[in-house]
């Protein structure tokens, strides 16, 4: 029996509501007892994954006009890979805004990124990009609609968090959200006009690809959830980080 891509979209929405009980958003992202400072400490966490997500988008869903013009799944996969190209650009102002923007030896910027407190991040790009190499249109399809699900999540959450300045991030705020919930792959002229039809095989294949998604998510935002809850200021957290590495340098010295 073949059923529209929509039915996938659907079951999307049903495993996104699951997400949004997550204890990351109870605990912390609407925690209004907290800062907004501490609500948003796991930002510069993410930085492996914003960046590695935007080569995702440039290198692995993006594919060919060639291969586009014959494929509508892929050209609205084309589209929404451009509209993720400057998301990434929010983020690094954002960092100045958290006070987590520190000027240091390159070296300690690749100690700090390429460090344990960062793995999550670094390991869901690289978790991602194995399911998506290789896969069909349909399935990676699945994956982005997932992965977007998440992130108007979590944005929906940030909007209005106010930092000790008063202000609102960008990327983490009520400007990302607007973006991300405007994309056309969520048009309803694309729902209606655009999505084909899948068999049952196919519709199997993208609910589990879905689920892979959303368990990997789960995963990574629990790992936000206890770097806020566990550190304070940016300028201690990357100082230890810097000195752990040297540790371990001078350890494997000897």
């Amino acid at each position: 029996m073949e059923l529209s891509v929509q039915h996938v979209i659907d079951y999307i929405e049903e495993r996104r509501k699951i997400y949004e009980n997550h204890e990351f958003f109870a605990q912390l992202l609407d925690d209004e007892s907290l800062s907004g400072d501490k609500r948003l400490s796991w930002g510069p966490t993410v930085i492996p994954f914003i960046m590695g997500y935007s080569d995702l988008n440039k290198y692995v869903f993006r594919k060919s006009e060639g291969e586009a013009e014959l494929d509508p799944l892929q050209e609205l996969l084309n589209a929404h890979t451009y509209e993720e190209d400057f998301h990434w650009q929010w983020m690094l102002t954002d960092l100045e805004k958290l006070q987590a923007d520190h000027i240091m030896p390159l070296s300690d910027s690749a100690r700090i990124l390429w460090g344990k407190d960062f793995q999550h991040s670094r390991r869901l790009c690289m978790e991602l990009a194995a399911l998506a190499v290789g896969a069909p249109t349909y399935a990676v399809f699945a994956m982005v609609e997932a992965i977007e699900a998440v992130s108007v999540t979590i944005f929906t959450h940030c909007r209005g968090i106010t930092l000790q300045d008063g202000s609102e991030c960008e990327f983490f705020g009520t400007k990302h959200y607007l973006a991300e919930a405007s994309h056309s792959i969520k048009s309803p002229e694309v729902e209606k006009t655009s999505l084909p039809a899948l068999d049952d095989t196919q519709r199997e294949e993208s609910r589990r690809m879905v689920d892979r998604v959303f368990s990997l998510f789960d995963d990574w935002s629990r790992a936000l959830l206890r770097f806020a809850l566990e550190h304070d200021e940016h300028d201690r957290k990357y100082k230890r980080m810097i000195q752990e590495s040297r540790d371990l340098l001078q350890l494997c010295s000897d």
